[in-house]
C-alpha cells in the first residue's frame, strides 16, 4: 500500500479522536487571515480616506503583532503535534516491525501532516475570507463611513502571507517528526504506551513546604503591586515581575502534592464515590504538565487584562464622544486674537466661520493652581511630582463662560460676588480639586476674598478632544477682573464656532486649510527661555471623532486579535493534554465499569477532571487579573479612565465562548474515548 494511501487511512481515522487539533488549526488560519486582510478590503480605502493615517497605522501595528501571533501558532501547533505523534509511536513501531523502512514510516507521517496542514489551511482560509468581509464591514461602521459601495474583496497579500507562515511552521513541524521516528529504537517505539508521564515532585512534604513559600511570594507581589503600585520604583517593579513569574511556576510544579493532601484529609469526602479517583488523576496530571500549566495561567493574565483594559479603553473613549464635540472647531491661540492670527496667514475668519464666539482667557499671579489647592497642594505633590503648583492658572469671567456654556448647550453656572468656580475634567487632578473646594479653600484677588461655590470642581472642558483635555479654569465674577484690572493679564485668546459649510467632505475641506496653513497643531514652538508654547492650537470636531474612532478600533483589533489567539493556544493545550490522558485513561475506565461504577458515576467523573484542569489555571489568572487591573486602573487615571467594569463584563463573555467551548467540546470528546 502506498504510503500516501497510509496517510490518508490514518487521517480518517484519527478525526474524532484529534478533532479539538483540526479545529485549533483552522480557527487559527482564519484569524491570522481576518487581521491581516484588513487593510486591502475594498471599503477600507472610503475609511482611509476620511480618517487619515488611522487605518494605515492599524495594519502596521498588525502586520507587527503578527510576528508574535505566528510564533504562538507554530508553538501550538507543534506542541500539539508532538502529542499526537507520541500517541502514535506503538503504531508506527508494528509498521517497522512488519518490515516497513525508517524511511518510509518518515513518508507517511510527513503525508499525514501535509494533508492535515493543507486541509486545515483550506479551510481556514474560505472562513477567513467570509469572515473577513464581515471584519471590514465593522471597521467601516465604526468609523462611520458609508457602505453602499461594498464589494466582496479576496486580500492575495493576506493569502500568500497566511500559507508562507504556516509553510515555515510546518516545515519545523516534518523536520520534527521525521526525527521522532529516526531517532527511536524499534523497541521504544513499541513499548511508547507503557511509560508514564515523569511525576516532576513526588516528595508531598517538600511539596507543601514549596507551595506555601510560593503562595507567600505571589502574595507579597501582587499586594504590592496592586495596592501600592504608584509607589513601586522601577527596580522594585521589575523585581516583584519576576517573583510573580518565578513564583506562578513553583507553585504549579508543588500544587499536586499539597492538593492530594488537602483533599485527602477529608476522609468522608475523598472516599465518596469516584472522588478519590479524580483526585489521583488531576493531581497527577498536574504534576507532570507543571510548566505547561505555570505558561498557560500567564498567558491567559496577559489575556484577561488585554481584553479588560482595552475594551474599557474603547467605552471610555466612546462615552467621551458621546458629547465631545458641540461645534466644529475650538481654536486657542498664544496673546493674540484669533482674528489676527487668521490674516497674518491669509485667511479670513468670516468666510470660514458661521456661528462663533472669542473669548480672552486671563491669567493672574495671585490666582495659582497652588492657591486653589491650598492646603491639599502637598497631597497632590507626591502624584504630580513635576508640576509647577506657581504657575498661574487660566482665569474667565463669569460672563464669558457662560456664552461657552449656551454655545455648547450647556446649563449656565452661577456665582456670587464673593465666589469662584474650578472648571476641570482631568480626573486625577480633581481628585484634590475636590478636597479644597469641600474644605473651603479661599483664594485673594486684591482686596476681594472669593470662596468656592461649588464643593467639587465642574467636569466640563472648553478645547474639544477625545481624551481628557483642560487641567483648570477659575471662574470668578465679571466685576474682579474688571476693578482688579493691574492684577490680570491677556494670557490667550479663545474661539469655539461652526464652520459655513454644511457637509462632510466641506468640513473636512476646511480641516485641510487649517492644517495646511498652521500646521499640525500639537508640535509646539520653542520661546527665548527653552521652554514649549503653541503659538495656535485647534480641534476640529472631524478630528477628534476621527482620532477617538481611530484610536478605539486599533485597540479594540490588537487586544482582540492577541487575546483571542492567547485564550485559543491555552484551551487547546489544555484540551490536548487532556484528551492524552484519556487514552491513557481507558483501561482505568474500563476497570471502573467491571467493579461496579455506572455510566453516570464516570460520566461525572470524567466532568470533573477536566472542569478542574480547565479551571485551575483560569482561577491563579483570574486573581493576578484582579490585582493587575488595580495598577493599570491607576496607570490610566492620569488620562480620566476611572472604571473597568465595561471592559470586565466583555472578557466574561468572550472567555465563555472561547474557553467554555474548548471545555465542552474536550468533555464530549473524552466521555466518548473512555466510553463514560
Amino acid at each position: 500500500m502506498k504510503s500516501f494511501s497510509i496517510a490518508l487511512k490514518n487521517i480518517k481515522k484519527s478525526k474524532d479522536d484529534y478533532s479539538v487539533y483540526f479545529f485549533t488549526l483552522i480557527i487559527g488560519v482564519s484569524i491570522f487571515y481576518m487581521f491581516n486582510a484588513i487593510g486591502t478590503q475594498g471599503v477600507m480605502e472610503d475609511v482611509s480616506k476620511s480618517t487619515n493615517s488611522s487605518v494605515g497605522l492599524l495594519v502596521n501595528i498588525i502586520k507587527i503583532v503578527s510576528v508574535l501571533v505566528a510564533f504562538v501558532l507554530g508553538l501550538l501547533i507543534i506542541y500539539a503535534n508532538n502529542f499526537l505523534i507520541k500517541r502514535r509511536k506503538k503504531e508506527f513501531g508494528i509498521y517497522m516491525l512488519l518490515g516497513m523502512s525508517k524511511k518510509k514510516v518518515s513518508k507517511i507521517i510527513v503525508n499525514e501532516t501535509g494533508l492535515v496542514g493543507i486541509l486545515s489551511l483550506g479551510v481556514g482560509l474560505v472562513i477567513g475570507i467570509f469572515g473577513s468581509q464581515f471584519l471590514s464591514i465593522i471597521v467601516t461602521k465604526m468609523f462611520e463611513v458609508d457602505v453602499t459601495n461594498y464589494r466582496f474583496t479576496v486580500s492575495i497579500k493576506a493569502i500568500i502571507m497566511t500559507v508562507v507562515s504556516y509553510a515555515v511552521i510546518y516545515l519545523v513541524v516534518f523536520i520534527f517528526n521525521t526525527r521522532t521516528v529516526s531517532r527511536n529504537k524499534l523497541i521504544d517505539l513499541i513499548n511508547a504506551e507503557k511509560k508514564s508521564e515523569k511525576q516532576i515532585l513526588k516528595n508531598k512534604t517538600m511539596s507543601i513546604i514549596l507551595f506555601i513559600l510560593a503562595i507567600c511570594g505571589l502574595a507579597i507581589a501582587l499586594v504590592r503591586i496592586g495596592f501600592y503600585g504608584g509607589d513601586v520604583k522601577r527596580n522594585e517593579f521589575i523585581t516583584l515581575f519576576f517573583v510573580g513569574i518565578i513564583g506562578t511556576f513553583v507553585l504549579f510544579w508543588s500544587i499536586s502534592g499539597f492538593l492530594q493532601e488537602a483533599l485527602s484529609s477529608s476522609k468522608t469526602f475523598y472516599r465518596k464515590g469516584l472522588n478519590s479517583f479524580v483526585i489521583r488523576q488531576f493531581t497527577g496530571n498536574i504534576n507532570s504538565s507543571a510548566f505547561s500549566m505555570a505558561l498557560i495561567t500567564l498567558m491567559l493574565f496577559a489575556a484577561l487584562s488585554l481584553f479588560s483594559t482595552g475594551f474599557s479603553i474603547r467605552a471610555y473613549l466612546n462615552k467621551r464622544l458621546g458629547n465631545a464635540t458641540p461645534v466644529d472647531v475650538t481654536i486657542m491661540t498664544d496673546k493674540d486674537p484669533v482674528e489676527d492670527v487668521f490674516e497674518e496667514k491669509g485667511l479670513s475668519l468670516n468666510e470660514i466661520m458661521d456661528e462663533y464666539i472669542e473669548l480672552p482667557i486671563y491669567e493672574s499671579p495671585e490666582i495659582t493652581l497652588a492657591d486653589t489647592l491650598g492646603e491639599f497642594k502637598q497631597n497632590a505633590s507626591e502624584t504630580f511630582r513635576a508640576a509647577r503648583w506657581e504657575s498661574p492658572e487660566y482665569v474667565m469671567g463669569l460672563s464669558d463662560y457662560n456664552k461657552i456654556q449656551n454655545l455648547y448647550d450647556r446649563e449656565e453656572i452661577k456665582l456670587t460676588d464673593s465666589q469662584y468656580a474650578v472648571i476641570s475634567d482631568f480626573e486625577l487632578l480633581n481628585t484634590y480639586n475636590e478636597m479644597a473646594l469641600k474644605a473651603g479653600t479661599e483664594i485673594e484677588v486684591g482686596e476681594n476674598t472669593l470662596s468656592p461655590a461649588y464643593d467639587k470642581p465642574i467636569e466640563e472642558y472648553m478645547m474639544m478632544s477625545g481624551m481628557t483635555a483642560s487641567m483648570g479654569v477659575v471662574v470668578v465674577p465679571d466685576y474682579i477682573i474688571e476693578d482688579e484690572e493691574s492684577q490680570f493679564t491677556i494670557d490667550s485668546y479663545f474661539l469655539a464656532g461652526d464652520y459655513k459649510v454644511k457637509t462632510r467632505e466641506e468640513k473636512y475641506a476646511v480641516d485641510n486649510r487649517l492644517e495646511e496653513t498652521f500646521g499640525n497643531a500639537d508640535e509646539g514652538a520653542i520661546d527665548e527661555n527653552g521652554d514649549i508654547y503653541y503659538p495656535i492650537m485647534y480641534s476640529t470636531k472631524n478630528q477628534v471623532k476621527d482620532n477617538s474612532v481611530g484610536t478605539s478600533v486599533i485597540v479594540v483589533f490588537i487586544i482582540l486579535y492577541i487575546g483571542i489567539v492567547f485564550v485559543i493556544a491555552c484551551a487547546a493545550i489544555i484540551a490536548l493534554k487532556i484528551l492524552s490522558d484519556s487514552i491513557d485513561s481507558t483501561k482505568k475506565f474500563d476497570i471502573l465499569k467491571r467493579i461496579g461504577a455506572g455510566s453516570g458515576m464516570r460520566r461525572r467523573a470524567v466532568f470533573a477532571q477536566v472542569l478542574m484542569n480547565f479551571l485551575l489555571p483560569l482561577i491563579f489568572a483570574s486573581l493576578y487579573t484582579v490585582f493587575g487591573l488595580r495598577y493599570i486602573k491607576q496607570m490610566l487615571k492620569a488620562f480620566g479612565l476611572v472604571s473597568m467594569g465595561s471592559g470586565i463584563i466583555v472578557t466574561f463573555i468572550i472567555m465563555l465562548i472561547i474557553y467554555g467551548g474548548y471545555f465542552l467540546m474536550t468533555y464530549e470528546n473524552c466521555r466518548r474515548i473512555v466510553k463514560a
